[in-house]
């Protein structure tokens, strides 16, 4: 079992990393595999993104990856909305939280199975 937590925590590094979202695959290991609830999951996901972000961010910075204006905007906006969701996922039955987690995934996996490639 250790084995495969190192597997996907390298996983979720290398895509989370990549811009890709590794967080979702994190997700679905702690609350699937690991039987974790979906409210400490949710915690244990940030954690890890405040851990695996700072690296990515510099390194896309250093390749001119990202626009500076952009990237102040998009933090702001995601400071505030992380307070909103946060408070909204401790008042929120956990049920709720799993199907509306589900729907998301199932949406964004359809989006890209059925979408237009550029």
């Amino acid at each position: 079992m250790a084995f495969l937590g190192l597997l996907v925590g390298a996983l979720t590094g290398v895509l989370t990393g990549a811009g890709i979202g590794g967080g979702t695959i994190l997700m679905l290991y702690l609350t699937l595999a690991l039987g974790m609830p979906q409210l400490q999951a949710q915690g244990t996901n940030l954690l890890y993104f405040l851990a695996a972000s700072p690296p990515s961010l510099y390194f896309h910075f250093k390749n001119g990856l990202v626009e500076k204006r952009g990237a102040l905007w998009a933090a702001c906006c995601g400071a505030l909305t992380c307070l909103l969701g946060s408070y909204l996922a401790g008042v929120t039955d956990p049920g709720w939280l799993r199907k509306g987690f589900g729907l998301i995934l199932l949406v964004i996996g359809l989006k890209e199975v059925l979408g237009k490639k550029k």
